[in-house]
C-alpha cells in the first residue's frame, strides 16, 4: 500500500504574534514546540515587533499549534493577539522542518 494512501490530509496557514513577542525567546520556543507536534515550517521577527511564519501539519497538530501560539508562546511573552490566515489543504508539504528565518 503506497504510503499517500495512509496519509493524514494536510494543511497549512499563515500566523503572525502581537505582544511582547521579541527579545524573550519566542521564536526558540515556537520552533520547539511545532517540532514536538511535527509541524512544519518557519518562523521570523518583523519590523513591527511581531512573529510572523507559516505552518503545515495534519489539521489536529496545526490546531494545537495555534492555540499554543495565542496562548502559550514562551515563559516571558506577552501574547496580546494572534492572527491566522484559514487553513488551506496541501498536496505534500514544501518544508522539511521548522526553521528560525533572520
Amino acid at each position: 500500500m503506497a504510503a499517500s494512501a495512509v496519509a493524514k490530509p494536510l494543511f497549512a496557514c499563515d500566523f503572525e504574534v502581537f505582544g511582547r513577542v521579541q527579545g524573550v525567546f519566542f521564536r526558540k520556543y515556537t520552533e520547539s514546540q511545532a517540532n514536538s507536534l511535527g509541524v512544519r515550517g518557519w518562523c521570523m521577527n518583523t519590523r513591527d515587533d511581531t512573529v510572523k511564519g507559516q505552518l503545515e501539519a495534519p489539521l489536529p497538530q496545526l490546531n494545537e499549534m495555534k492555540h499554543w501560539l495565542e496562548t502559550k508562546g514562551s515563559p516571558s511573552s506577552i501574547i496580546e493577539k494572534a492572527t491566522f490566515s484559514a487553513a488551506k489543504e496541501i498536496p505534500d508539504y514544501t518544508f522539511s522542518g521548522f526553521s528560525i528565518k533572520r
